[in-house]
């Protein structure tokens, strides 16, 4: 779950780095400087994903099917952040509380 996070918080800086979302989502046009940084925030928090996806795998499984697990993530929250960022940005703050509500129960029954 934590690199579902992660691969969406990277995609919604990658997202947020271009032209058209930044000002779609946020209602105003993001500096050359903003933008390159968005950017590349958002790959290095996708790279850590990995790290940790492979250096730290969750329950004892290899490295190659936690590096599965981390596509399937990595996936899926591009998926998350094509629905909230960049069809309907009102909704990043309900959608962000959401993910994070659900984070939590999910963690708390494991």
């Amino acid at each position: 779950m934590f690199a579902f996070l992660l691969c969406f918080a990277a995609w919604s800086a990658i997202a947020l780095g271009m032209d058209r979302h930044h000002e779609d989502a946020l209602g105003h046009e993001g500096t050359a400087q903003r933008l390159t940084r968005l950017r590349q925030i958002g790959w290095l928090l996708l790279l850590l994903s990995l790290w940790l996806a492979v250096a730290y795998p969750v329950g004892g499984v290899s490295a190659a099917l936690s590096l599965t697990a981390w596509m399937v993530a990595l996936s899926v929250a591009a998926v998350a952040v094509t629905a909230t960022i960049t069809w309907q940005p009102q909704h990043i703050p309900k959608m962000a509380a959401a993910a994070l509500l659900a984070c939590l129960l999910v963690r708390a029954i494991d």
